[in-house]
């Protein structure tokens, strides 16, 4: 392979490498930002699962630049409550903003 066909192939592939640690960094702010405002409401979060389809209450509303996490947290009673959480934008030029539903 000469230094041309190598250059080909990074200019090809870097791109999709850059989509993808861009995904990454988005799915770790949101989960850590999930995380903390949970915690910040007293709770101590015992899961928390990144949803793609299976998106409860949230799934007609959510655009495809938002994630939504099931999360299971507990009260410092013990008990256990269900939230649903959005996090991300709704159009690019928006901040990203965090929604939680919390189930009864």
């Amino acid at each position: 392979m000469i230094a041309a066909d190598a250059l080909l192939v990074a200019l090809a592939v870097s791109p999709i490498l850059l989509l993808l640690a861009w995904g990454v960094v988005r799915l770790r702010r949101g989960r850590s930002a999930v995380r903390a405002a949970i915690e910040r409401g007293g709770y101590e979060v015992v899961r928390i699962e990144h949803r793609l389809l299976r998106q409860g209450p949230l799934f007609w509303t959510t655009t495809r630049s938002q994630s939504v996490y099931h999360v299971v947290a507990r009260d410092a009673n013990g008990r256990e409550r269900t939230v649903w959480a959005r996090w991300g934008r709704t159009w690019l030029l928006t901040p990203d903003s965090l929604e939680l539903r919390w189930e009864r």
